[in-house]
């Protein structure tokens, strides 16, 4: 078995070791055509710069030979000699400066047009930026165009809706022209007068700077004791009559009468204990009727009483109040008690008297 192994290796490591040599000739092979590859690109390099290099001198030859005849007949003129070599020399040392001169312009040229180049880019990039714009601008009025025209018709609308209100209003209504027709046609009183101004009572001069400063009284609350509502009774004799077979002169009379006995009532009525039947009205104004209360403060009042015009062409005194800040309080608010008022029965309210039928 070891020797069989030995074998095999063995036979490996040659095979390695060709596959070394191998390896390295392939090396050499790949740098001797980076070589070749590299010499044939210059060579190709050399090939181009000498094919240029022969159109030029094509060229010139070229034109060697168109100039050939002016160029011998040159000659000819110039003659033979020193001199005429001499002046060929400066000919020719002319000619080569000149064509520097043009080497020079050419390339200035050249730059000239490269700059032109990336001027015209330059521009031609502006000019889309100057249209995108200008479109831009066109979308823009359009717009404002269509919002004018939009408000044009809104402000007519307007206009219209303001004329018709003006219309509506300039047209006098109903109870206007009724009120208008009543002042206009109603007669002016007898006495009536225009306001005009009059001279003073005794012809003297008033001076309407003049105050007088004035202490008014002091404001006293006249305070009144509540007496109990007395019950009053009507006489039996006397009862009350439908209003409907009265006339509207008789029920006034007796309303008077009645008023006339309610005055006259004594203590001796409140002992009897039969309560008086008299219509809601009348128990409202009458019998439930509250002391006022004085709302005014108790605090002295002084003032100034001035003269001056009353608005009708006369003169009239008035008091001024000396001191403006100083302004009242507010009155307090007073609560009303509830007052129970006494129930009526209706077989007897049916035959009171109606305030309907006092203003038939």
């Amino acid at each position: 078995m070891l020797v069989i192994r030995n074998v095999t290796i063995e036979s490996l490591q040659k095979k390695v070791e060709e596959l070394e040599m191998l390896c390295d000739s392939l090396k050499r092979q790949m740098k001797f055509f980076d070589l070749q590859q590299s010499e044939t690109k210059a060579a190709k390099d050399e090939a181009r710069r000498l094919r240029n290099k022969l159109q030029q001198l094509g060229s010139i030859e070229f034109l060697l030979q168109s100039q050939r005849p002016e160029v011998e007949a040159m000659m000819r003129d110039i003659g033979t000699g020193a001199a005429a070599v001499e002046q060929l020399a400066i000919y020719c040392v002319s000619l080569k400066k000149e064509y520097e001169n043009l080497k020079e312009v050419r390339k200035s040229s050249a730059e000239m047009m490269e700059k032109l180049k990336k001027e015209l880019f330059s521009s031609n990039s502006k000019a889309q930026k100057a249209e995108m714009q200008l479109v831009k601008s066109r979308e823009e009025f359009s717009a404002t165009q269509k919002e004018l025209e939009n408000a044009d018709r809104e402000i007519m609308s307007l206009k219209k809706k303001v004329e018709f209100l003006q219309k509506t209003l300039s047209t006098p209504t109903a109870t206007n022209e009724a009120i208008s027709r009543l002042i206009m046609e109603s007669p002016a009183p007898i006495g009536l007068q225009r306001p005009k101004l009059r001279p003073p009572l005794l012809g003297e001069h008033i001076n309407l700077d003049l105050s007088f400063d004035v202490n008014t009284p002091e404001h006293y609350t006249q305070k009144t004791d509540i007496v109990p509502s007395k019950k009053i009774k009507l006489d039996k004799s006397e009862p009350f009559v439908n209003s409907q077979t009265k006339s509207p002169l008789q029920d006034f009379k007796g309303l008077m009468n009645f008023a006339g006995k309610l005055s006259a009532v004594t203590d001796d009525d409140e002992k009897d204990g039969q309560d008086l039947v008299l219509p809601s009205f009348i128990k409202n104004s009458l019998l439930h009727k509250k002391p006022g209360k004085s709302l005014m403060s108790s605090r002295p009042n002084t003032g100034i009483v001035r003269t001056g015009f009353d608005g009708l062409g006369g003169r009239m005194k008035f008091i001024q109040v000396s001191s403006i800040p100083e302004i009242r309080p507010l009155p307090p608010k007073i609560r009303r008690k509830k007052v129970s008022r006494p129930a009526t029965s209706s077989t007897v309210t049916s035959d009171q008297p109606r305030l309907e039928d006092f203003l038939k």
